[in-house]
């Protein structure tokens, strides 16, 4: 399409803009008369303004005459061109910028250029959080480094090489034949001082029983296995063997009877986790305790496996798990009754944890009946699990030295002769590109120094393996040209789609030039994309552009929400939201779909949530899913929330479709308390429309909700926006914010309020642009008809995650070619990325 002269864009400008914008009207404070159309640095942000409001629909406004879409997109077309014309000079040379690795990036790389399983450990654990621009940790000039994080990269190092270097002989394999009682220090109190635990506790017993799920515990590990309350003496694979049973799944209880705790769902199976922790106060490499018994919180807690019991009888569980030295292993009852610990403690007190028969059961319960024991346990045969047995051996290593250390020495015995063929070796990865000799000289010295002061050679060239990590060169992303090298390339791309360093592949076909051209990059990253590492993107991507990151940060009331903790939702939401996005990815799917949709990815808990009947769920559970595999839907090893039991469901009502009607979404931008139009209209200007408000002005009050009930939230805005400083953003604001009204704050539907003890019906009702909407559903019709905005939106996103750094306006042309070959076939996921890393910008500081 043709770009307008720059005659035509004055008329344009004179037709639709002076109107409302010029000197004597000045509507939002912004006036076009005698602003010269000759572009310069006095005058381009306003045109800028100009462009943006042109491209986004907002101007002119919707009551008001129209361009034609021809003559709106000529305007666009020329306004841009004059406004990369006149910013290009300003940005030809770019600084040079040293992106720090963040936090993931870093931990990540570790993992792959060691080969190290980091099972519990994070070497990351104690850095400061990254700052984060438009929501990604990202940004090189936001990426800081301080004396703290440099003293954290030193203590880092000296546990990652600690954990990659072995020049000791190969650990003996144990075995460990464990009978019930397993935990006689953590049954609730501290009973290191009293009879009970000098003999009853030591006791042997035919099972150990595991009652509920424990409300203390991030992931619900709470019975540690005693005999490794030290941890396991090496890190390592180990072969752990469970002999279980469930029991009382389909008890028949009276709740309010017996004032058993929540929490048990009798259809769904009982559940037996394997966690791994320490506690707080354990050190793993000293194997320091202190006061284990009387704390049940755990350090690098991490899931390893789930089994669902079946109901004939006991039966043994088998897993192959890493286990990191100084951790020991923990069982769970991640779907049993929540907060039982108080009423079944007493009862075992009680009696002495022996195993009692029915007459002394009955007794139990008609003295805690007639009140003589209140807090007890009204019911004893309620759900639980009978552990019999567990077997645990390791480690079990079938090569040694581990990859880790073979990766950096070779197959043969290290000699010191061998030290600048080593570091140079370690270097070229490390540090992701071709290393000179003189590069590494300096390190070399170092080892050579160390071992003139008595040092073994073992132990001195682990002063240069040391070296190499905390330099520059590995810390750091550094590009030094306009134009991107091929190695910087391939980092550029590694780092986007896997938030860690290229591969062995990657780095050949930099090393053969191949890079800079678009078909082989968006070959390379199709590949990454498809590679289980790209999980990275998806979760750095999902906690940037969704902001899934404060998720559970606001938690919600306790005693409004129950169910949210009961049913540990908030792993739920986040697990479908994931499945979500991944399957969109792996299918090359519409981003309409992000927008509506009928259909998600539930289980039974949040199908309860979301008024769906849980059968639905159950009769999907196990069916095939286009671009997810079976291993999709199980736990995963890098402790992120199960998604066993999750289902791909038809949904029986669209306005629960895409993402603004997923639990997660509506419960992140919620307060914990209630919801709050601003805050849900200001996440869908800036995450789904591209269109973040200007932060309010200091001396407007913050608006609260009416606590006495004699108004609506709404009622309360109208009166805001009578403000003209407030009504400029509000009137943007507001409309997304009311869609959502019918959600609740954990996105439970709603059609009423409850004010002052009454029903108040939910007007979700606005307008979007020239359309008017009625509710959520009307809304997503409005957003789908403008989805060129929303395209636009999410191509930004991604270029602002995979560049590091602000856009500008120089990079315009490059999304509108984006954006432009795209839309013929709907704007799919996989395209935009793909394009994305072919474009010219990708190859470009």
């Amino acid at each position: 399409m043709a770009s307008a002269s720059a005659a035509e864009v004055k008329d344009f400008v004179s037709d639709h803009c002076l109107d409302c914008h010029d000197n004597a009207t000045h509507k939002g404070k912004f006036s076009l008369e005698g602003l010269s159309d000759q572009i310069d640095d006095g005058n381009a942000k306003q045109w800028l303004k100009v462009l943006e409001q042109i491209e986004r629909r907002n101007m002119p406004p919707a009551d008001e005459d129209q361009p034609t879409p021809a003559e709106r997109h000529a305007a666009e077309l020329t306004l841009e061109a004059k406004l990369v014309a006149q910013a290009s000079p300003h940005t030809e040379r770019r600084a040079t910028m040293l992106r720090r690795l963040n936090r993931v990036e870093y931990r990540d790389t570790i993992r792959d250029l060691l080969q190290l399983n980091l099972g519990s450990f994070d070497p990351t654990r104690e850095f400061p959080d990254d700052n984060r621009v438009h929501g990604f940790p990202s940004d090189g000039e936001k990426l800081v480094t301080s004396s703290f994080l440099l003293r954290q990269y030193l203590e880092a190092t000296d546990q990652i090489v600690a954990r990659a270097v072995h020049f000791e002989p190969k650990p003996a394999v144990q075995r460990w034949d464990l009978k019930p009682p397993f935990d006689r220090t953590t049954l609730g109190f501290n009973y290191s001082e009293t009879a009970y635990f000098r003999t009853v506790a030591k006791q042997p017993q035919p099972y150990q029983t595991i009652y509920e799920a424990a409300s203390g515990s991030p992931k619900g590990g709470y019975h540690p296995l005693d005999d490794l309350r030290a941890g396991v003496p090496a890190s390592g694979w180990y072969h752990i063997r469970i002999r279980a049973e469930a029991k009382f799944r389909h008890a028949d209880f009276d709740l309010k009877k017996f004032h058993f705790p929540p929490g048990n769902d009798p259809t769904e199976p009982i559940r037996l986790s394997l966690f791994t922790g320490t506690l707080e106060g354990i050190d793993p490499e000293n194997k320091e305790i202190v006061n284990y018994a009387a704390t049940h919180q755990q350090l690098g807690e991490r899931q390893l496996a789930t089994w669902d019991l079946p109901d004939d009888g006991a039966t043994w569980l088998d897993c192959r798990v890493w286990l990191d030295r100084g951790y020991f292993p923990r069982l769970a009852y991640p779907n049993g009754p929540t907060d039982a610990n108080n009423r079944l403690h007493h009862y075992f007190v009680e009696n002495r944890y022996t195993l009692l028969n029915k007459e002394q059961l009955a007794r139990y319960e008609q003295d805690a009946l007639r009140g003589d024991n209140y807090n007890a346990p009204m019911w004893f045969e309620s759900p639980r699990i009978l552990v019999s047995q567990v077997e645990v051996e390791g480690p079990l290593n079938e090569a040694w030295p581990p990859a880790s250390h073979r990766l950096i020495f070779g197959d043969k015995p290290y000699q010191s002769s061998a030290a600048d063929e080593v570091l140079h070796g370690f270097a070229t990865r490390a540090w992701r590109r071709p290393v000179e000799a003189n590069e590494v000289r300096p390190i070399v010295t170092l080892v050579r120094a160390a071992e003139k002061a008595g040092q073994k050679p073992e132990v001195a060239i682990q002063q240069g393996l040391k070296a190499i990590l905390c330099a520059p060169e590995f810390l750091y992303r550094e590009e030094k040209s306009e134009t991107l090298n091929d190695y910087e390339i391939a980092s550029r791309l590694s780092y986007f789609l896997w938030s860690s360093m290229p591969d062995e592949r990657l780095l050949r076909r930099a090393a053969a030039g191949e890079l800079h051209r678009p078909k082989v990059l968006r070959e390379e990253a199709g590949r990454l994309l498809s590679d289980p590492r790209a999980d990275a993107f998806i979760d750095e991507f999902l906690n940037g552009w969704l902001a899934m990151r404060k998720l559970g940060t606001m938690a919600p009331d306790v005693n409004k929400f129950a169910e949210y903790y009961r049913d540990d939702l908030e792993a739920a939401m986040r697990t479908e939201t994931r499945l979500y996005f991944r399957q969109l990815l792996h299918t090359n799917g519409s981003i309409d779909l992000f927008l509506d949709s009928d259909y998600s990815f539930i289980n039974r808990k949040l199908a309860r949530l979301y008024g769906i009947d849980p059968k639905v769920v159950e009769a999907a559970v196990g069916q095939p899913v286009e671009g997810l595999t079976a291993q999709d839907l199980v736990p995963d090893s890098e402790g992120h929330a199960p998604s066993l039991g999750f289902a791909r469901v038809k949904l029986p009502d669209r306005r629960r479709g895409g993402l603004l009607g997923q639990a997660s979404i509506l419960t992140l931008t919620a307060n914990g308390v209630d919801t709050s139009p601003v805050i849900r209209g200001v996440w869908i200007l800036e995450n789904i429309l591209g269109e973040p408000p200007a932060p309010p002005p200091p001396d407007v009050p913050v608006i609260e909700p009416d606590i006495r009930g004699a108004k609506t939230i709404r009622d309360q805005l109208e009166k805001h926006r009578a403000n003209a400083t407030c009504r400029s953003c509000h009137h943007l604001i507001d409309p997304p914010g009311f869609a959502l009204e019918t959600f609740d704050a954990i996105g439970r539907w709603r059609g009423h309020y409850v004010k002052a003890n009454a029903a108040v019906p939910v007007d979700s009702s606005g307008q979007l642009g020239a359309t008017e909407f009625k509710d959520v559903s009307g809304f997503k019709t409005a957003l789908l008809q403008d989805h060129d905005q929303f395209a636009r939106c999410l191509v930004e996103k991604l270029l602002i995650h995979a560049l590091g750094r602000e856009l500008d306006v120089t990079d315009r042309p490059a999304i509108r070619h984006i954006l432009e070959t795209a839309a013929p076939d709907g704007y799919r996921l996989r395209d935009l990325i793909l394009l994305c890393t072919e474009s010219d910008i990708f190859r470009r500081k």
